[in-house]
């Protein structure tokens, strides 16, 4: 993700976290609008512009954010809007693990000599092992993220340009020279107690008195003021006005306004918060101003702006200057002359009441929810119910059961309600493609870790059979079996019950004894294009099964449940409702942290077979099952893998049984290399919280290292009541402790 990215994210959470403080503030503007003065007022719309401008906030146990956990999250959420692309740039823990286990099926145990290759392609196998490897923003999020960028460049821009050339043309202004505008000038400034003298300049093209500058900001008067026979008490009236400007410091917040603007233009929200902030300041202002002169000059006062708003009703003030006659609104002037009529006085100053509130506020709206080291809400709690999204937007999901997979396919699509003797379903992908979502289903003939053969079915909603012909007939040609001479391609039309439009395609392997023939089938049923195909049944058992076809129900559903469970990987996390899945196959309630220390987020989770814990010491063994959660961070692109320290986070959890008792005593931990033999790593206790923790020394998953850059594996062992817990670290860093310090204390309701 780029800097433009980065930088969208964070004016996103930020925008709508103020928008939602500026929420609170309308709420309690309008609940007490009868004991609200404009000071206090005003003042509550500071705290929204304060929360606009701070890129960072302390955390805080009364934060209004601890009480909308989704707004704590909304980084999350616009992280969310990503998807999974690329290749992974580096072999972690997991997916070796996942390699070291692949199977190949051989069509019975007399020719198990004779090995073919798995249906699914070299492609496939990529494809499936990219997922939830790399992230990669949405191509929506990085338009939105440039043209945001570009608006607040733009702004800034203009903002500098601005103020450059009111600066050059500030140098052809003349002081007043005026000894009664000068005397007035200083009886304002001493009434407001004023130390420095505040410059007055004549503007020749000032639509009405205004103040301007940050650092030693100046009252400009227009000629026409100047000039005409004014009396003295609207020129004190405008001067005080002015004045009271420059002790209430509105020209910094004015300034910091245009910038806040100039940032979060793309929210309309803000241009509402920013406009009634305006309003509440000239109300302010008056208020102010009324407080020194007493409330015997609050109607000579209401006359004068009367008067300037009359005169200067069809000028278009600049948005940098703070002008006299202020909002010109017709709603907002009746406020504002309201306020003066029933202005006493006192009111301007601020009760204690009215402190206590703006700190009550400004510590609730001010600060981020108080969250545990890992991060706010870092702990889900999927046994509470609901069904929150783990990984927003996943491109690509497996699923071993047919019913959660059809539920959050992009399509409806039908099953085989029969398969053949023997064969049973092994689990359910979906690409969640925008232009070309697909849906495969993968069967076996398998008992444990012995499979003798598989085929699958792949589902697209309203594909090309012609199309689709051609890149079948490509891929045979491009095979590495091309080389037979005896191999024959034939299509045939194909008519079965319910089929729209389909195919019979033959390959036969006319020198080849092994298997002299094999096939696909592709067809159309209401606007969705199937493809069956496989090395090992036969043209009647495959018909039997397109016979079968229908839609998902409950027995249905029965058959499409990988209870046997054949791969190494047996089920994917996407949501609350798989984790709630997943603790039921493990056998406890698993922990499920959103967020480590050190910045990591989760970005995939899974359940598997013992062999992603340690070595497997038969078949009973390797079906017991485990729930492992990935954690990486900005970071993992780096290109220097060997110097970036923590890259990714294992967290793994099952049965323990009596795993950690015999590390302990044999002082070693054994993993299986890609041969099945093991490989033992040596293990040290040291303590941690109080507990004893098992760690290893820096390993390589497979065996013997390349090199000390091949040393990129440490683990941490720990047991609990009935669970043993591992956390392994791809990478070493100064995190790791302190990491699985915070996983040793789970946030459990």
């Amino acid at each position: 993700m780029d800097i433009a990215e980065h930088l969208f994210n964070w004016f996103v959470a930020s925008t709508l976290m103020a928008s939602a403080v500026a929420v609170v503030v309308l709420a309690v503007q309008h609940l007490f609008r009868r004991r609200i003065h404009a000071r206090l007022r005003h003042a509550l719309w500071l705290i929204v512009l304060l929360r606009l401008m701070l890129p960072v906030l302390l955390q805080s146990p009364v934060s209004l954010f601890n009480a909308v956990p989704t707004l704590t999250d909304i980084k999350n959420a616009v992280f969310g809007l990503s998807y999974q692309l690329g290749k992974p740039d580096t072999i972690s823990e997991h997916s070796q693990i996942e390699n070291t286990n692949q199977s190949h099926y051989t069509t019975n145990e007399a020719e198990k000599n004779t090995v073919f290759q798995p249906l699914m392609t070299m492609k496939d196998t990529e494809e499936q092992a990219e997922a939830g490897i790399q992230r990669e923003s949405h191509p929506a999020v990085r338009v939105l993220a440039v043209v945001w960028l570009t608006g607040a460049v733009v702004l800034l821009g203009y903002n500098l340009t601005y103020w450059l050339r009111f600066l050059r043309k500030q140098k052809h202004f003349s002081p007043v020279d005026s000894p009664a505008i000068l005397k007035i000038a200083e009886q304002c400034r001493i009434l407001f107690s004023i130390k420095r003298p505040v410059g007055i300049y004549a503007d020749p093209s000032a639509q009405s008195p205004y103040i301007t500058g940050v650092f030693r900001p100046a009252v400009y008067l227009p000629k026409s003021l100047i000039s005409e026979a004014v009396n003295e008490q609207l020129l004190k009236h405008v001067i005080a006005h002015e004045l009271a400007h420059y002790k209430r410091k509105d020209t910094i917040w004015n300034m910091i306004g245009s910038l806040v603007f100039a940032v979060h233009w793309m929210n309309p929200f803000v241009w509402f918060m920013l406009r009634q902030m305006k309003a509440d300041r000239e109300l302010a202002c008056d208020a102010c101003v009324l407080e020194v002169l007493g409330e015997e000059e609050a109607v000579p006062y209401g006359m004068t702006i009367i008067g300037f708003l009359r005169r200067y009703a069809t000028g278009r003030s600049k948005a940098h200057l703070l002008y006299f006659k202020g909002s010109n609104g017709q709603k907002e002037m009746i406020r504002r002359i309201s306020m003066i009529q029933s202005f006493k006085k006192g009111s301007y100053k601020l009760s204690m009441m009215a402190v206590i509130l703006v700190l009550l506020i400004g510590t609730a709206t001010l600060t981020n929810a108080s969250a545990s080291e890992g991060g706010a809400s870092a702990w889900i709690h999927a046994e509470d119910g609901g069904n929150e999204m783990l990984f927003p937007n996943e491109e690509f999901r497996v699923y071993d059961n047919l019913e959660k997979g059809a539920k959050v396919a992009p399509f409806t699509f039908k099953v085989p309600s029969l398969l053949p003797e023997g064969y049973g379903f092994s689990k359910l992908s979906i690409q969640f493609d925008a232009s070309s979502p697909s849906v495969r289903l993968d069967y076996v003939k398998a008992k444990i870790n012995k499979s003798s053969g598989n085929f699958s079915l792949r589902i697209k909603p309203g594909t090309d059979l012609q199309k689709q012909y051609d890149q079948i007939f490509k891929g045979e040609q491009d095979r590495i079996d091309q080389k037979d001479s005896g191999k024959v391609i034939e299509r045939e039309s194909l008519s079965l019950a319910g089929i729209e439009e389909g195919y019979k395609i033959t390959i036969r392997m006319t020198t080849w004894k092994g298997q002299p023939e094999r096939y696909y089938y592709i067809w159309k049923d209401q606007g969705i294009s199937y493809e069956l195909s496989s090395y090992i049944l036969s043209s009647s058992e495959m018909e039997q099964m397109i016979g079968s076809m229908k839609f998902p129900e409950a027995k249905v559903n029965k058959l499409h449940e990988d209870n046997e469970y054949h791969g190494i990987i047996l089920t994917g996390l996407y949501d609350a409702e798989d984790i709630r899945r997943a603790q039921k196959l493990v056998g406890f309630k698993a922990a499920f942290p959103r967020k480590l220390p050190g910045e990591f987020a989760a970005s995939s989770s899974y359940v598997s077979r013992k062999a992603n814990f340690n070595h497997v010491e038969n078949d009973e063994d390797s079906m017991r099952k485990l729930l492992n959660v990935l954690y990486s961070r900005g970071d993992h692109k780096q290109k220097n893998k060997a110097d970036s320290g923590i890259r990714d986070v294992s967290f793994k959890q099952m049965l323990n049984g009596n795993m950690y008792q015999e590390m302990k005593k044999n002082g070693q931990v054994s993993y299986s290399k890609i041969d099945g033999e093991r490989n033992n790593v040596k293990l040290t206790a040291i303590t941690l919280q109080g507990k004893e923790v098992l760690r290893t020394e820096p390993y390589n998953l497979d065996g013997e290292p390349k090199g000390p850059n091949d040393l990129r594996l440490v683990s941490y062992f720990w047991f609990d009541g009935k669970v043993c817990y591992q956390a392994v670290f791809s990478g070493q860093g100064p995190e790791e402790q302190k990491i699985v310090e915070y996983l040793m204390k789970p946030d459990r309701k």
